[in-house]
């Protein structure tokens, strides 16, 4: 069973578990409102009125109930404003009764629940199948020849018609497409666009042309272009543009929190949001928010604004108390229409409001945008802006984290010092914007060809500084060395100059024998980088302790 159909069948168990707890939660909701009618316990059953119709106006939408949970709204505000007046109105009583009554009749099981498509992602750290149709051998050769250093796996076809043959047996994950294929007398936009319709998902694709009139543009952005580079091609370029659309895509899911206290309709937002990709966990007790956070760091966190015990806007506060949450987007979610009422949650720690119910399509939407905003956010805080890398302090973090990590594990951790070689000579011959562009292809290339436990930083001008998890040094050099043989084989130009450029490397690792601060771990880094320069450049030398 694919992952579609499991969480299809997951979704239609839990509207199941609805369905069949409903018939009591409305005979509930009777026998409240014939409490109505006794004075000695009116008060109460208005309040436990109140929080059920409440619950069943969120959640009665959200499993294809969209009548009843709009009835139960309405009731809800009637037993709303019974409350504010501080009396009843008996002449309504009667009506109230008989509208509770008819809630029954509007329960249809309907047709089954369907689990939202998960959205195309390229998995992290796995060869990506490229096709590069292109007519020119030369400039096709330098294309597959700097993308297979990257780590792709890469496929050149010269004749458009086998191009569309094998895109519709195996769809690539991205394509790389000259516009004008002269012997064939076509043009590729208006063939890959009729492609892309027959497709399941579309694959983006990076358009290449001696053209850079309007038309040319507007037919590669018709047949999915997310790139469009002018002849001649200056490769590093159309690598960093293709890289930079890998990373969006290929960037671990976004993280969400929600915490409600209706156990079916939370379990059904989780299912929902898994399916299009997103992590959720689910948190019924509000005690445990503190041990939640440490263990989950979400970028979101849905909070249910009424709960018994403890409400939403109380938990909020809670959460804002610890400096270590402060950035974490709260959103509500409710079925409260009432807007000062929303205008007063809001000012208590919260951030934005969603009202329930939500479709599954407009709960994957919202859930999206708002965690894509946190996230980028704290790429904005932590990450070079040249690079995508983590900055210096950030990447410092890491290492304490991962060397306390290993200490307490027994694991290996090795900590890479890398540095291009002769950088300053490439800024001097050949101007900052290519030294810029020779910064960017090693963080790619360290991306791609590293491992996805692995973490990557900017710790200088041209120096990177790699934290290398359960990995001892032997097993640290053949990674890094064989970055280093990559690098030196990609091509750079500027302005007609062609360039290769080395790097050198310095490992220090720590085992299971002993602590040993990050600070004396990134100094022996460092000195392994040292003894690498002083040898000549270009290798990788491990770290020695000193008799």
């Amino acid at each position: 069973m694919n992952k579609n159909a499991e969480i299809a069948v997951r979704l239609q168990a839990l509207k199941d578990a609805y369905l069949a707890r409903l018939p009591d939660d409305l005979a509930q909701l009777n026998v409240l409102s014939v409490q109505l009618q006794d004075a000695a316990s009116q008060e109460q059953a208005l309040v436990q009125l109140n929080q059920r119709l409440h619950k069943l106006a969120g959640s009665a939408g959200s499993f294809g109930l969209a009548e009843l949970g709009k009835l139960a709204k309405q009731l809800e505000l009637q037993t709303q404003q019974w409350s504010e007046a501080g009396q009843l109105d008996t002449g309504k009583l009667r009506l109230f009764a008989v509208a509770i009554n008819s809630l029954e009749g509007l329960v249809d099981p309907g047709r089954p629940l369907s689990a939202p498509m998960a959205h195309r992602s390229i998995q992290a750290k796995s060869p990506n199948l490229i096709y590069v149709l292109e007519d020119d051998p030369v400039l096709a050769e330098e294309i597959c020849v700097t993308l297979g250093h990257f780590g792709h796996e890469v496929r050149h076809f010269n004749n458009l018609a086998r191009a569309e043959q094998a895109i519709l047996a195996q769809p690539p994950d991205f394509m790389i497409c000259d516009i004008m294929f002269d012997e064939e007398g076509r043009e590729a936009p208006a063939a890959i666009a009729r492609l892309q319709q027959q497709l399941s998902l579309p694959v983006p694709v990076i358009f290449m042309s001696t053209r850079e009139d309007f038309q040319a543009y507007l037919d590669a952005v018709r047949a999915g272009a997310v790139g469009y580079f002018v002849k001649p091609l200056d490769i590093i370029r159309l690598v960093d543009c293709f890289e930079y659309y890998l990373d969006r895509n290929r960037s671990s899911p976004y993280r969400v929190l929600i915490v409600d206290d209706d156990v079916v309709l939370s379990e059904h937002y989780k299912l929902v949001l898994n399916a299009a990709g997103i992590r959720a966990e689910v948190l019924h007790t509000p005690e445990r928010i503190f041990d939640m956070l440490q263990e989950f760091h979400p970028e979101l966190v849905l909070l249910d604004l009424n709960m018994p015990g403890c409400t939403g806007p109380e938990l909020a506060q809670v959460i804002r108390l610890n400096s270590d949450w402060l950035k974490i987007p709260i959103t509500y979610l409710s079925s409260e229409l009432d807007v000062d009422k929303r205008i007063l949650a809001m000012g208590r720690a919260g951030d934005d409001f969603l009202t329930k119910p939500l479709t599954d399509r407009e709960l994957v939407s919202a859930v999206s945008v708002r965690a894509a905003r946190c996230r980028q956010l704290s790429d904005a805080l932590d990450r070079d802006s040249l690079t995508g890398l983590l900055k210096h302090s950030r990447i410092k973090e890491l290492v304490d984290l991962e060397l306390s990590r290993a200490q307490r594990s027994g694991e290996p951790l090795s900590l890479v010092m890398l540095d291009l070689d002769h950088f300053k000579h490439i800024n001097d011959s050949y101007g900052h914007s290519a030294g810029d562009k020779v910064i960017r292809a090693m963080a790619h290339l360290l991306r791609q060809r590293l491992r996805k436990t692995d973490s990557l930083g900017r710790y200088g001008g041209e120096e990177f500084l790699i934290v290398l998890p359960r990995c001892g040094p032997d097993e640290a050099f053949k990674l890094v060395d064989k970055v280093r043989r990559h690098f030196q084989e990609i091509p750079f130009q500027h302005q007609g100059c062609h360039f290769r450029v080395t790097t050198s490397a310095g490992i220090a690792s720590c085992g299971a024998s002993g602590a040993m601060a990050a600070d004396t771990l990134l100094q022996a880094a460092d000195e392994a980088l040292y003894e690498a320069k002083h040898q000549g450049r270009d290798r990788v030398c491990i770290y020695q302790k000193q008799p």
